[in-house]
């Protein structure tokens, strides 16, 4: 059966990186094609011997955004099919196109809403843009590449396509740092900062949840086991259900006040006990990224 992976997102969060990266890995890579010509264009490159194809599609006005979920439906019987929703935040987004001089696609577009005038700014663009992917977004595994640089971001592609050959469902355990705010591409959030914190010992300031003084320390209190097993026990009870909404993916947020100690412990305690019956993939926020656990 033919693999379609298909790369959706936010203009300027990372959809053509990813597209060549996954060009590296031997798909062949359509970009920027209109949701019209999907069907055809799969029909022959399927009928050409081509296995293995990755597109980048978005909603460039509002009847792809609202054609695109029906399209990818109504091909789930024919054709193996996974992918990726790309996003960042506004002011990151911004930040990219003003370094890079391009303009949004958005500013070519005179039907982007009801509303007769053209967009002013870039950040109106990303708005109005954002709100038309929303239901795209609820498709496929969401990845905020706000602090993920092209290595970082090429990992998880990576992780990705070879979690996909052996046919699995995803949870993606992720710490972060309230200082930055909560991930975008959180589904599940639970909040760490009630647990004692290794920060205040000048020992471990320094140190992260991977440590072994600060595991030792942590796994010594009584109220970080209880939470990491009352959260065990809910995504226990509830994975099967949130996966049979055909869902492929979940994304697990665990932060606290700098997202060194605490939350990185519980995802990475998380991710292993999870891990005999869940593919895992592990992202710290703060520290750094980690492999797939099998």
């Amino acid at each position: 059966m033919l693999n379609l992976f298909v790369v959706t997102g936010i203009s300027g969060s990372g959809k053509t990186s990813a597209l060549n990266m996954l060009e590296d890995l031997g798909y062949y890579c359509i970009d920027n094609l209109p949701v019209a010509l999907i069907n055809d264009a799969l029909s022959m490159l399927a009928a050409n011997g081509y296995h293995r194809i990755a597109m980048s599609v978005d909603a460039r006005d509002k009847e792809s955004s609202k054609s695109l979920i029906p399209t990818i439906d109504s091909l789930q019987n024919q054709y193996d099919i996974n992918g990726i929703f790309l996003t960042a935040s506004t002011m990151v987004l911004q930040r990219r196109y003003s370094e890079t001089r391009r303009r949004h696609p958005f500013s070519f577009q005179n039907d982007i809403t009801d509303e007769k005038e053209m967009p002013n700014t870039i950040i109106e663009c990303i708005e109005r843009e954002r709100a038309l992917m929303t239901k795209i977004q609820e498709k496929f595994l969401t990845l905020d590449t706000d602090k993920l640089n092209t290595n970082d971001l090429k990992k998880v592609i990576f992780e990705l396509i070879d979690g996909i050959k052996t046919n699995f469902s995803l949870v993606v355990i992720q710490s972060f740092s309230y200082k930055d705010g909560i991930p975008i591409d959180s589904d599940l959030v639970f909040d760490a900062r009630c647990l004692p914190n290794p920060f205040y010992d000048p020992k471990l300031r320094c140190l992260t949840g991977k440590d072994t003084k600060v595991i030792k320390y942590l796994a010594e209190k009584n109220d970080v086991h209880s939470f990491i097993e009352d959260i065990l026990l809910y995504l226990k009870n509830w994975l099967p259900n949130y996966m049979k909404r055909e869902r492929s993916y979940l994304t697990v947020s665990v932060g606290c006040t700098g997202g060194k100690h605490r939350s990185v412990y519980c995802s990475e305690e998380i991710a292993k006990k999870l891990s005999g019956n869940w593919k895992t993939l592990i992202r710290h926020r703060k520290v750094s990224i980690r492999t797939l656990i099998l």
